[in-house]
């Protein structure tokens, strides 16, 4: 009997450690508006998490048009650990109807680690000042960082990406880590800006992965990766170098005008599809030969 009850008892135990608390959106807002603090943890946000309800913004009239960007200014940290969202988190809106666009700017840390996005989570043109966070995430709905701007260091390591991870033209002005991610559908890394340390190893790119016109001024690491499609590098800069070891491409890859300005490592690399390496050059040298003389 003894057994039994302590039995039970573990079991409510263990289910009140890991059920999670529910909160309405509007709650995280409401805490923004009074100056407060955002920390949760195991918690389930329901609703739409708009930012354009926090008070604070600032506009930004064009001068010349009649489009309004409005900056929504969050000075509180936000910390949200195991959470799900269960609406879309809205850091930017644009109504062409009113042509209005909304974005936010984090003065403070932002972190979104070990989470859950059911639906889209929409951060393009953001600012992130601050530390932020959204290691293990997983991003059911388009993942939009397309022109954002992480100031500080950013990690995304371990995160799946079930539709489009769109980071075209956003920049990363520290160290960023992706890896051990996984990409469904389509990586769009178009004319992104890594002023730092890029980390892809061991992801995996399950669609297209476009690199096209992309500048790294740092050594990336994509060791371990595998691409099962298209992998775009054409026209990409790699000033100090890039780690292809142990990396599977198991479809075409475009290197026509990459230049790579310093060793690139390809040592146990495999190349199942085409490469298209016309006009790339490694340290002045062509692609092509260098590859046969490294491989």
């Amino acid at each position: 009997m003894k057994k039994i009850i302590v039995l039970i008892f573990l079991m409510f135990f263990a289910g009140s450690v890991f059920s999670k608390t529910t909160i309405n959106a509007d709650d995280v807002i409401r805490k923004i508006n009074s100056g407060k603090e955002v920390i949760y943890s195991n918690t389930i946000i329901r609703g739409d998490l708009d930012f354009r309800k926090v008070d604070e913004k600032t506009l930004n009239k064009g001068f010349f048009s009649n489009n309004k960007t409005y900056t929504i200014h969050v000075r509180v940290p936000l910390r949200f650990s195991n959470c799900t969202f269960e609406g879309e988190v809205i850091a930017y809106f644009s109504d062409d109807i009113d042509n209005e666009l909304y974005n936010v700017k984090f003065h403070e840390d932002a972190l979104f680690s070990n989470s859950v996005f059911k639906m889209r989570a929409a951060f393009k043109y953001v600012k992130f000042t601050e530390n932020s966070d959204f290691i293990k995430s997983v991003f059911y709905g388009e993942a939009l960082f397309k022109y954002t701007t992480f100031n500080d260091a950013v990690v995304f390591a371990g995160s799946v990406f079930k539709k489009e991870a769109n980071f075209k033209y956003t920049k990363f002005k520290d160290d960023v880590d992706f890896s051990n991610s996984e990409y469904k559908r389509v990586a769009n890394y178009k004319y992104t800006d890594f002023s730092e340390k890029s980390i892809f190893t061991n992801c995996i790119f399950r669609d297209d992965a476009n690199f096209k016109y992309t500048k790294f001024p740092r050594k990336v690491m994509f060791e371990g990766s595998k691409f099962l499609h298209e992998a775009n590098f054409k026209y990409a800069r790699f000033k100090r170098g890039v780690s292809f070891k142990n990396t599977n491409f198991d479809d075409d890859v475009n290197f026509k005008y990459t230049k790579f300005s310093d060793d690139v490592n390809i040592k146990n690399t495999k190349f199942n599809g085409d490469i298209n390496s016309k006009y790339a050059k490694v340290n002045g040298q062509s692609f092509t030969k260098y590859l046969l003389n490294n491989r």
